[in-house]
């Protein structure tokens, strides 16, 4: 008679309840996940101004809607922007009237979603193996250099990416579990209809082509995530999407279809500070960046890979291991071959990506566990070195900056920051290389110390010092990229007759909208012709011989220009009023009054 554990069958491994309870140690690594990423994320909220474009396009009209009490259109200085859902503007509008209209209530639920999207990261990946992976998987995503930069912006594709998890999550527990597939599947339904509300309609693409994928391939997928098309989750989704986008379409008169596909469908997708337009990023050069938005981890996966026999195992893929694969691929292609392309677009895979990390790094030998370390320890060194020869590295011309084949990068909208501000980064820079290479010893410990599950713990804990650097950094370059210095000069200033002028676009004068007390009107600018505005809204932007006419009135008028403006306004001020008055200097901004 043979004794011992017999085999679990299929029905008892993935459609039964657990025969046991989660030990404490698996609560204790949640809460630590959970505790790591409300530290860091709703802890920084204060931190920095926000930036033009995205961010203040989002915070000023969700202002706009609390004030008007019109919840249904969001509008930037009272002009309808049309081309995303309003999810992320409710919330937004919720949490104003939490805490108040302030840049940290407007990130509240970009923090928010960002710490249920590495809870998710945690039950995904103890649905797909065990509390373990979980655990890495969800500290993978927390400490990723894009986490720490990307999913604080204020825009929706945090949400979206928490929304996309939550899908994940709900489809593949009503898969491993069929006395509550029903109620799994509703959830995941819900959460499409959120994420459809949140960014767009493409999230039922992302969804429906991560659930294909496997069930192409897996005979038992394909059977459970049929009754995913059951007419009830299909009416439920449409009874939730439906009624904001029939509003808009027929509130509009059938304008609202066409500034979607022009929104999907244009080229040029959004301006540096200095108002140049820029191009989509090239399709290689954008997945070579996320080698730096999956930092360390995209390092650290490298040296497994040399055997990846041993952790991809291609012969035996499994479901589990398809599916966060299935994910990763369909959000980054899309990303790639399919419209516009920002570094921030395949945000929603990144937990895919996480998923797929602690897989291989859980399954690499300890000997190219040992090469991760060196490698990451490299990089720290290098970062050192960086931070003791920043002076000299900056001693070079920066005017050459975006002016290459690589004008699509940052580094045309950082040019015209001077060398003396870059200094200020040196003691971040230096921290970042410290924690990285404490980080490294750490986990070498633990490696020779055969503490092989908890090894990942040390380069994910010197990370967050480095990620509270990288926050910090994105705040220091705030008046580069803000209005809000500007707002805040004209707020002392302006009176209930002053006006407020802006050369430049309304995506570049969004943080003005969001901290300015009052409206402004913009010069040399024509509205969207897509858009239809009312008589109020046209005179909101101006020729220029009009806004010469509004300078020469009996009050105070303010216009901020760009620095490479300077010359041209003061020839045509002086010519006709002579008199030119340079009140403040606010970043790469100037601000002229018509009055002393």
């Amino acid at each position: 008679m043979t004794t011992g554990t017999r085999a679990l069958g299929v029905g008892e491994t993935f459609l039964e309840p657990g025969a046991l309870p989660p030990p404490p140690t698996r609560h204790a690594l949640f809460l630590i996940v959970i505790a790591l990423g409300a530290l860091v994320h709703f802890g920084t909220v204060y931190w920095g101004d926000l930036y033009s474009e995205t961010e203040g396009q989002y915070a000023a009209a969700a202002r706009e809607m609390l004030q008007n009490g019109e919840y249904l259109l969001p509008t930037n200085d009272s002009i309808p922007r049309l081309q995303k859902p309003p999810l992320l503007y409710w919330l937004i509008v919720g949490s104003y009237q939490l805490f108040g209209v302030n840049a940290a209530a407007a990130r509240m639920p970009i923090a928010l979603s960002v710490v249920v999207t590495v809870a998710l990261t945690f039950l995904i990946g103890e649905r797909l193996a065990n509390f373990w992976r979980g655990f890495a998987a969800s500290l993978i995503y927390l400490t990723l250099t894009g986490t720490f930069v990307l999913a604080r912006i204020v825009m929706p594709e945090p949400l979206f990416s928490a929304l996309i998890a939550g899908v994940i999550y709900c489809g593949l527990a009503g898969f491993q579990q069929r006395k509550q597939r029903h109620i799994w599947f509703a959830g995941a339904w819900i959460c499409v209809g959120l994420a459809c509300l949140a960014k767009g309609p493409h999230a039922l693409l992302f969804c429906g082509a991560t659930f294909a994928i496997p069930a192409i391939f897996y005979r038992e997928a394909r059977i459970r995530f049929r009754s995913l098309l059951s007419w009830r989750y299909l009416l439920l989704f449409a009874a939730m999407v439906a009624p904001w986008y029939i509003w808009v379409e027929t509130h509009f008169n059938g304008s609202f279809h066409s500034l979607v596909g022009a929104e999907w469908g244009k080229h040029l997708v959004g301006r540096y500070p200095n108002g140049q337009w820029y191009d989509d990023v090239p399709r290689l050069i954008f997945l070579a960046m996320h080698l730096g938005w999956w930092f360390p981890w995209s390092f650290a996966i490298l040296p497994p890979l040399f055997a990846w026999r041993r952790v991809m195992r291609p012969r035996e893929i499994s479901f589990e291991d398809a599916l966060p694969m299935s994910w990763g691929l369909v959000v980054l292609s899309a990303a790639v071959i399919i419209g516009q392309r920002q570094d921030y677009y395949a945000l929603s895979m990144f937990s895919a990506f996480a998923l797929w990390a602690a897989m291989i790094f859980d399954r690499a030998p300890r000997s190219l566990r040992s090469a991760v370390a060196v490698l990451l320890g490299a990089v720290g060194l290098a970062l050192a070195a960086v931070a003791l020869f920043l002076p000299q590295l900056l001693s070079k011309n920066q005017s050459t900056w975006g002016e290459t084949s690589f004008r699509w990068t940052a580094l045309l909208a950082l040019r015209d920051i001077p060398p003396s501000a870059w200094l200020q980064f040196r003691p971040l820079v230096a921290i970042t290389a410290a924690c990285l290479i404490l980080g490294v010893l750490v986990t070498i410990y633990l490696l020779r110390s055969n503490r092989e599950k908890i090894a990942i713990l040390g380069i994910a804990v010197g990370m967050i010092p480095a990620g509270f650097c990288m926050i910090s950094g994105v705040a220091q370059l705030a008046p580069y990229f803000s209005l809000a210095p500007a707002a805040r000069y004209l707020n002392a200033r302006l009176d209930a007759t002053g006006q407020v002028i802006f050369e430049g676009s309304p995506g570049l004068a969004s943080s003005l909208g969001f901290y300015l007390e009052g409206k402004f009107a913009m010069v040399n600018q024509q509205p969207d012709p897509d858009l239809p505005l009312t008589a109020e809204q046209h005179n909101l932007f101006l020729e220029e011989s009009d806004a010469l006419e509004r300078w020469s009135a009996p009050r105070a008028v303010f216009l901020i220009i760009e620095q490479s403006r300077v010359d041209h306004w003061r020839d045509v001020l002086t010519k006709r009023f002579h008199v030119y008055h340079q009140v403040a200097t606010c970043g790469t901004y100037v601000v002229l009054c018509n009055q002393i």
